[in-house]
This record gives structure tokens, sequence and C-alpha cells, in this order.
């Protein structure tokens, strides 16, 4: 049985040209390219090898060359079976010694008996010119170096596909197109990512309609450690265009955001418990007036000729009385319950009197002088009220602290405005922060006070909440003292509209 090396890179066309062929009697074999038509023509000495011109690595006329150049395989005929009708390629073809050039596509009734044809005459020609050979030579070379630099790039490729795909981060890659043209597998767990895939993506799916952050990122090309929150889930997204390409990272910290709420929970216990002293102290005042006034109601009552004045006073005494505990309560209350209430319009400055209201006993303790300086016509933010207000508290306990044992402590609470932002500072003259504290102060559970009076959460769950409302801490400290400054976007107009304006 006759055999043929069929060198064709298509498939589709390899395997129409071998059912003909088998028909006819023919064993036939395939090779991709150029350079894999030299190594199996060497090894398989087939009876006749057929060969597309339009080849990877090698085209072949080149590796025709190679082939009638080669003293193993130059007596073997080779026939071209090309799409390429050109007389310039016919030529070409018998200077280099084929014995045959077929056009595609080809009759399956006569291709077989041509080639049978062929195989009997055993006509073949090689190639003697130096010249010629040296050539075919240095492009089976250079050919082959070719070769040999795409299989280490397949290598590389491959094992960076594998570090890509062992990643436990989603990825996300869009086109031009914004059409999400790949995900890793970690992608793939989540089901409204996967639902993506190959699909046009808007990115204020992301950005969740946030203008200012998705035209920073059109301007710049990148945006890092997004806050994205997509159903339960919570992530922490990078943006990174590459030239024309978009490549999204996402890192969920769901169970890390549910374990930080818990924390802020855990605090808020402890500052309640903690200001549950001075909290009785404040409604021991209104409690004795009402206490008083009930003592001395009879004697009032009996001794007076306007009996109904009496009781209209003694009853405007009481009201006051009762809506200072109620208020009272009301403002511990709202500031005790538990986080995720809806975001609210807030008047800083109002919420600062309101967190005196049930703090101030503690914070005034040892003499501590407070001094309000607030800004008139302050703007609106917007925000979670107990957790802006827990975030503030937080910042006047430790202040409060740092003022023990201090002459003449004060605590100074101040709002002001900039272009963009409200902010409030939280001044002491206090002893300063030392160098060692400033580098972990910071971080969860980092404490100087005992346990019993302190979580160590305090200026962790400060620095989350504000950096949760897209606002940043700093703090100025020395030997003379230290300020916190919260700065809080300030609320758009376009926001006030339509919108709750409590606070």
């Amino acid at each position: 049985m006759a055999r043929i090396l069929y060198v064709e890179d298509n498939f589709d066309n390899y395997k129409l040209v071998e059912f003909i062929l088998t028909k006819q009697g023919f064993n036939v074999m395939n090779a991709v390219d150029g350079l894999d038509a030299i190594e199996k023509a060497e090894s398989y000495r087939p009876d006749l090898i057929l060969m597309d011109i339009n080849l990877p690595n090698l085209k072949g006329f080149e590796a025709a060359t190679l082939l009638k150049s080669n003293q193993i395989t130059k007596d073997i005929p080779i026939a071209f079976l090309t799409a390429a009708y050109s007389s310039e390629y016919r030529e070409i073809a018998k200077k280099i010694g084929c014995v045959g050039y077929f056009t595609k596509p080809i009759d399956p009734l006569s291709f077989g008996e041509d080639i049978k044809k062929i195989i009997e005459n055993k006509e073949s020609k090689s190639i003697d010119d130096p010249l010629t050979i040296e050539l075919s030579r240095s492009l089976e070379d250079k050919a082959k170096k070719i070769v040999q630099i795409g299989k280490e790039l397949s290598k590389v490729e491959r094992r960076f596909n594998a570090i890509v795909e062992s990643i436990m981060d989603p990825i996300i890659l869009l086109d031009p197109n914004n059409i999400a043209i790949y995900l890793n597998n970690s992608a793939n767990n989540y089901h409204f990512i996967r639902n993506l895939y190959k699909k046009y993506v808007d990115l204020s799916f992301f950005f969740k309609n946030d203008e200012d952050t998705l035209s920073k990122f059109q301007k710049v090309g990148y945006v890092k450690n997004y806050l994205f929150k997509e159903g339960n889930f919570t992530f922490i997204g990078n943006f990174v265009m590459l030239d024309k390409d978009i490549l999204i990272t996402l890192k969920d910290i769901t169970e890390i955001q549910n374990l930080i709420e818990k924390q802020k929970e855990l605090d808020k216990i402890s500052t309640i418990g903690r200001i549950a002293s001075g909290v009785v102290h404040e409604l021991n005042n209104p409690l004795s007036a009402m206490k008083a006034y009930l003592d001395i109601y009879p004697q009032k009552i009996a001794k007076s000729d306007d009996k109904e004045q009496v009781i209209n006073d003694f009853v405007t005494k009481l009201r006051a009385s009762f809506d200072s505990i109620m208020h009272l309560i009301s403002n511990l209350a709202f500031f005790a319950r538990r986080s995720g209430e809806k975001d609210i319009n807030i008047n800083i400055n109002s919420l600062i009197k309101e967190i005196l209201s049930f703090s101030q006993y503690d914070i005034r303790r040892d003499g501590v002088n407070v001094e309000l300086q607030l800004a008139e016509d302050l703007q609106l933010i917007r925000g979670c009220k107990s957790e802006i207000e827990h975030a503030i508290l937080n910042l006047l306990l430790n202040a409060s602290d740092a003022l023990q044992g201090r002459e003449n402590p004060k605590i100074i609470i101040r709002t002001g405005s900039s272009d963009d932002f409200v902010m409030v500072e939280v001044e002491d003259n206090g002893a300063g922060i030392p160098l060692e504290v400033q580098k972990s102060m910071f971080e969860p559970f980092f404490t100087t006070k005992n346990n019993e009076k302190s979580t160590g959460l305090g200026l962790s769950i400060v620095k989350h909440i504000v950096n949760k409302h897209n606002g940043k801490v700093e703090y100025f400290t020395s030997k003379d003292g230290t300020k916190f400054v919260l700065y809080f976007p300030k609320l758009k107009e376009t926001e006030n509209y339509g919108k709750d304006k409590r606070l």
C-alpha cells in the first residue's frame, strides 16, 4: 500500500483528501507545517508528499526545497495541492523539482488516478545547486528557532494561565468593546459574574452609578481598592486599562466585612457600658427635680388661692423634666441600635450636640472642659447616622482618656468645610501620641489601656467607618496635644432633592 504524507494545517481539508485517497487504497499521514513535514518525511519515508503552499513556520516552497536538497528525502516525489492558482507558482514548483501541481477544489474522481500515475512513474528530481541548498538550510535553522521560541512561549503561556487560574480572586478581562472575553475559575464561582461572560458589561454595574469614580477611571486608566457590593457579597475591586482592554480583579471581603460589623457592635456595647454611669448621672437631675416637685406639690396646692395656676406650673415643670429624660434616652437608644439603618442626610453640628447630650458626663469627668467651635451654615453630609456618631464618640472618649492627670484639661470640637468635604476636628491638650504607638494605633485590638477599659477597636473602627463613607482620617500630634480630623464628602446638590433631610 502506497504511503502519502499530506502537509496541510487545515484539518477539514486534510480529512477530505484523506477520505478520497484512502478509498483509492493509499495510506495517508498528516503533517501540520513545513518543519513537521521534514521530520516525518525522514522517518516515514512516504512514496509521495502532497504539500500546501501557505503553511506556518516554513512555507511549502521552502519545505520542498529543503526536502529536495536533503540526501535522505531528495528522491521522494513532491506535488503541490493548493488554493493558489498562479503560473508563477507553477514555474517555481517545477524549478525546485516538484512533479505535480493541483489546485483546490479537487475533482474526487480524477484526483486519485492522478496521484496513482505520479507514484507509478516514480519521477523525482533533486536540487544540486549549492547556493539553493545553503539558503534552504539557513531557512530551516531560522524556522526551527522560531518554532523553539514558540514552544517556549507556549510553556510560559501555559504556566501563566495555570497561575491565573489558581488565583482565588475573581479576574475579568473586557475587550475594547467592553465584552467580557475571559473569566478565571474563581470568577466562575459567582453566578452574577459568570453571567457576564461573552456579554457587554456596563462599568456602572461595578461602580453603581458612581459617576465621579467612573470618570476618574476613564481619565487615568485605573482605580484601586474600590468597594463594590452585589447582593450579599462585598468586594474590593481593582480596575486597570491594559492598552484598550480592561482588567478587573475583585477580592471577596464579605467575611471580613461581616467580622468588622461584629467588631463595631462589640465596641459599641463596650462604649455604652462605659458611659452608662454618666447616663445615670444625667438622669438623676431631671428625676430629682420631678421628686422635689412631687414633694412640695401638696403644700403648694393647699396654700394657694389659685389652684389652677399651681397645677399648670406643676405640669409644665414635670413635662420639662420628662422631656429631658426622653431626649437623653432617645439619643442613647438611637446610638445603641444595631448598625445597618439606611443612609440619611446629616447635619454634623446637630449630631455633635446629640452625642454630648448622653456622653458629656463621662467626657467632662476630672474637670475636662469641652469647647465647641461649630461652623455656621455647615453643608449636610449623607451617611449612616449611628456609625458616624460612633466614630466621633470614640475620638471624644479617647481624648478624654488622654487628659487624665493633665493640668487644665481641654477638648475642642471644631467643624468646618473645604471644597469637597465637611470636617470634624477633635483636639486635646494632652501629652501627644508616642511614635511607637502611632505605628499601630489603627490596627484592630491594639490598645495602651487596660483590658477592662478598652476593646482596642476604637481607632480601627473610626478609620473603617470614615473610609466606608468615602472620607479620610488625619491626625497631628506633639507634646502639646493631639488633633484628629475626620473628612466626610459634602452632600451634592443633586442628592438633596427628594431625600430624607433628618438631622
